[in-house]
């Protein structure tokens, strides 16, 4: 029994390995060819800005649009390429991920 448990975390963890190198590779490409277009002062970094600092306790809880920054990426990429598959793909390596995340937490495997 115990040997079922090994297979499922390993394959489990191998899934979730695998999708976020999925995940970063598409992004890396989407960013590069989005570069190509994108004027100097518009280009896109690795990593989006980190929101400053909260003066309040307001600003600390009312900050619930973490994904604004890789929507706005996402719109400008199909404004200069409609046809191309690659959000589609980003955003379906990330519902697998997640998908396979909670698999492995159902599992109990972690705790």
């Amino acid at each position: 029994m115990v040997w079922i448990a090994n297979v499922a975390y390993w394959l489990l963890a191998t899934c979730v390995a695998a999708g976020l190198g999925a995940i970063g590779f598409l992004w890396e490409r989407m960013r590069r060819q989005l570069n190509q277009v994108l004027p100097t002062e518009q280009k896109v970094t690795l990593y989006p800005s980190l929101p400053t600092m909260p003066k309040s306790f307001e600003e600390l809880v009312g900050q619930t649009n973490e994904l604004g920054p890789f929507l706005k990426v996402l719109d400008q990429y199909r404004k200069f390429y409609p046809s191309s598959s690659l959000p589609k793909n980003v955003a379906l390596g990330v519902v697998i991920w997640i998908l396979t995340f909670i698999a492995f937490l159902a599992t109990g495997i972690g705790s």
